[in-house]
């Protein structure tokens, strides 16, 4: 089945709360794998609520709607395939040799800041991923933003595609990442399984960790694996192991 054309606006809110309206007012015009890419953003989602704006020549911010042939249960595994489909469009694209990953549950990141920050260490942001399941529960739009270039970064702890080596402009890298999930998702589809793509790209993977959990507690140890949804598994100090469904992970010592 041939995939949507990606539709391109000139400015929006946000690409995942458009993108959520569309696919809702008219179904049948947003297929899977349909994808809107917006040059300005001015009221970006994040997670926790978290609010940001991007420029055409800044960053590449757009959404995919993914109307998985899996069950519910299983699509925990779609902001990291996503992720991991990113990654992969920045490694072939860069040529840096700088180590570029995922920091579960949903940021890629890259080892190649030349200062170490706290809490980073050299660990620097390139770009996040933001799921939003449709109000009918048919599908699941993941939305990318990913900081091509710039020096005006918001936050000491960001980086860019650039500093990877990453020249592409931001149409060819949005096809190009959508085109990497179409193949991951094909093969999570006929029942492959996604753990064995994903956690060989989680540099969150074999360190030590805090994680500040939606409740309001904070858990540290090591981050073991990535359970069979994709949840971490991690054993904290006591000798306890424990799964986390989400948060904000923190390497205690990244880089």
């Amino acid at each position: 089945m041939a995939i949507r054309p990606l539709e391109i606006v000139d400015d929006v809110g946000s690409t995942n709360a458009e993108l959520l309206a569309r696919a809702g007012a008219n179904p049948d015009d947003w297929p899977h794998l349909s994808a809107l890419l917006a040059r300005r953003q001015h009221a970006g989602k994040g997670r926790s609520g978290r609010t940001w704006s991007t420029d055409e020549h800044s960053a590449l911010t757009f959404s995919i709607l993914v109307r998985p042939g899996r069950p519910t249960q299983d699509w925990g595994w779609l902001p990291l395939l996503a992720g991991d489909a990113v990654v992969q469009v920045l490694r072939a694209e860069g040529t840096h040799e700088v180590p570029c990953g995922l920091k579960w549950p949903n940021d890629v990141v890259h080892l190649g800041g030349t200062q170490v920050l706290p809490e980073w260490g050299c660990l620097r942001k390139v770009g996040g991923l933001l799921a939003e399941v449709l109000p009918d529960a048919s599908g699941v739009v993941l939305g990318i933003g990913i900081n091509l270039d710039g020096a005006d970064l918001p936050v000491p702890w960001a980086g860019t595609a650039a500093q990877l080596g990453v020249t592409a402009p931001a149409e060819r890298l949005a096809e190009a990442i959508r085109d990497q999930l179409a193949e991951l998702l094909t093969h999570w589809e006929a029942g492959a399984d996604p753990h064995g793509v994903v956690a060989p790209a989680c540099l969150t993977l074999g360190t030590q960790v805090r994680i500040d959990l939606p409740e309001g507690a904070v858990l540290e140890g090591e981050a073991l694996d990535l359970e069979p949804d994709g949840s971490l598994r991690v054993r904290t100090h006591d000798g306890n192991e424990q799964v986390v469904l989400a948060g904000d992970v923190t390497h205690v010592r990244a880089g």
